[in-house]
Formats: structure tokens, C-alpha cells, sequence
């Protein structure tokens, strides 16, 4: 693009160049003299704005309601802690574990946003809960529900994907790690945590939970991705 100006003219090659611009300028002849020059603020703009966006999907975890726990136990990225009951509002979805976690998150939005139901809408809250069903290839998919709701209160869905259920006062191992968790990285890590807790004389009594705290654009860095045993709140002699 080229803009021509009294005694000045401009050609803008773009942000894939840094910044950089390429002016004409007259010289005493009068003929037209090429210069260049590196914009450096408007590279430090865009490295600014892509900085303060990943900053924003790391944080927007910590502004959003989180099931209360304390913590009883911890060793490095391990913890043992008291959960106190959860209301969770699921969906049971066939399929791999990536794509049960996108199709179950779509009816549980919808849900929470009162689209698909009169009232209401329901703030967000973190994490999202996933974990294997009762049949080959299912998956539940949940999400918690603002403590201020009780079973009487908490809006019906109109969905019939969508139903409640409750997880009563739990003590878990947990074990937080980042990453893409993909199927790869989650076996990994549930492996770490089984040993962890069988070292530790807790005998577990549940099968994974994978607890998703951040938005999918997150990069894999900065995301919040748990894995979690119910355990016995007393520690076995064996």
C-alpha cells in the first residue's frame, strides 16, 4: 500500500516484516530516494496484546468458583485433600476421551447459559470434570455448580442429556500438571499418581477423574490440568 503525502509517500510492508516501513523521500534532484525503518513500537504492541491474552486465558480460573477443599497432605505436585460435596450437573457421552470432553462441554453450556431452558443463567465455574462411564467407550462429562445451589434450587434442565448428581464429602489424591492433555500425557500421569498413592498407604476407591481448568485456546504451558483418586481419609498399615 502505497500513501502519498506533500513531499513524503509511504509503503507499509506489514506486520510479517516486524514493523518494518518503507518511506520515499525527496532528494535535491528530485528523484525519489527509498528508506527504511524498523517500527519497533508496533512489535512491541502486538507482543504486548499476545502477551496480556495468554495472561488472560491462564488467569480466568482463578475469577471463577472452584469446588472447596482444603488440603491435608502435600509432596511436591502430589496432594492429598477434603472435598467438600459437590453438585454437579452431567452428561454421559460415547466416544474417544477428547471428543466425549468437546461433545459433553456443548449440552452443559448450553444448560448453564439457560438456553435451552427458562430462567436464569448459572455462572461458569472450574473445573471441568471428566471421567469414564459404566460401558465401553462412555464418558462422564460435569460440571460443578455454584455452592449457592442445592439439589431444590439448581434450575431443571430441559435437556435430557443433562441430569444431576451429587459427590458426597470425598478425600482424593491429586496430582496438578500442565500440558495438552491428550491421551498420552493423561495415562502418564494417572501411572504417576497410582504409584504415588500406593507408596503413600492410601488405598484408592474410584477410578480417575481428570479436572480441566482453563479455556481449549490456552496454550499447553500455562494450562491447569489435574488428576484425581478418591481415596480412604485414613492411611492403611499395609
Amino acid at each position: 500500500m502505497i500513501v502519498k503525502l506533500p513531499m513524503l509517500r509511504f509503503t507499509v510492508q506489514g506486520v510479517i516484516n516486524m514493523g518494518r516501513i518503507t518511506f520515499d523521500i525527496p532528494n535535491p534532484t528530485g528523484q525519489w530516494t527509498t528508506r527504511k525503518m524498523t517500527f519497533q513500537i508496533l512489535s512491541f504492541i502486538i507482543l504486548v496484546s499476545i502477551t496480556g491474552l495468554m495472561a488472560g486465558l491462564y488467569f480466568v480460573p482463578q475469577f471463577l468458583e472452584q469446588p472447596s477443599h482444603i488440603v491435608l497432605e502435600r509432596e511436591g505436585k502430589f496432594e492429598i485433600r477434603q472435598y467438600e460435596s459437590i453438585l454437579l450437573s452431567s452428561v454421559k457421552i460415547i466416544g474417544d476421551q477428547y471428543s466425549a470432553l468437546r461433545n459433553g462441554f456443548k449440552p452443559l453450556a448450553g444448560y448453564i447459559g439457560a438456553k435451552e431452558r427458562e430462567g436464569i443463567k448459572i455462572s461458569m465455574t472450574a473445573p471441568v470434570i471428566q471421567s469414564s462411564g459404566n460401558v465401553e467407550n462412555e464418558w462422564v462429562v460435569s460440571f460443578s455448580m455454584p455452592s449457592k445451589y442445592n439439589k431444590v434450587s439448581l434450575p431443571e434442565p430441559k435437556n435430557d442429556q443433562v441430569y444431576t448428581e451429587e459427590m458426597m464429602q470425598t478425600t482424593a489424591a491429586v496430582l496438578r500438571f500442565s500440558g495438552n492433555a491428550n491421551q498420552q500425557l493423561l495415562d502418564k500421569k494417572t501411572a504417576l499418581l497410582l504409584k504415588w498413592v500406593e507408596t503413600s498407604g492410601y488405598k484408592i476407591s474410584s477410578k480417575p477423574k481428570y479436572l480441566f481448568y482453563n479455556p481449549p485456546a490456552t496454550p499447553g504451558f500455562l494450562k491447569r490440568n489435574e488428576v484425581m483418586l478418591v481415596v480412604n481419609s485414613e492411611k492403611t498399615d499395609d
